[in-house]
């Protein structure tokens, strides 16, 4: 079977684990991190084709941070996260491929993968 990577950045690790556990179920390896620093230290070694990116994190906004991530993985799919739904212009503007709105669907979530 061909597995993808998919890496979370998000501060709750409810949600990281249920993240994980619903694209483990798809085909995935996932890896998790619970703030922006160490999350960008993982991407470099994990490597992975998808990021899911929550946009308020304990060291900083994904969506601030997201135009240097897409500078940096050019190639790298980026699906911003947030309860604020009202994000999602500004994350697509700053160069996200999706968003999703928490509480996150997993039917919306699927249109991602």
């Amino acid at each position: 079977m061909n597995y993808k990577r998919a890496m979370i950045i998000e501060d709750e690790v409810d949600i990281c684990i249920l993240l994980s556990g619903f694209l483990e179920k798809n085909s995935f390896i996932t890896s998790y991190s619970t703030t922006i620093q160490e999350g960008l230290v993982k991407i470099i070694d994990f490597k992975p084709e998808i990021l899911f990116l929550d946009n308020n994190l304990p060291d900083g906004s994904g969506i601030e941070i997201l135009p240097q991530i897409k500078k940096t993985f050019p190639n790298l799919k980026i699906i911003v996260i947030s309860a604020l739904s009202n994000m999602k212009e500004i994350a697509l503007f700053n160069g996200a491929n999706g968003f999703l709105s928490k509480p996150i669907s997993f039917a919306h979530l699927s249109e991602y993968l």
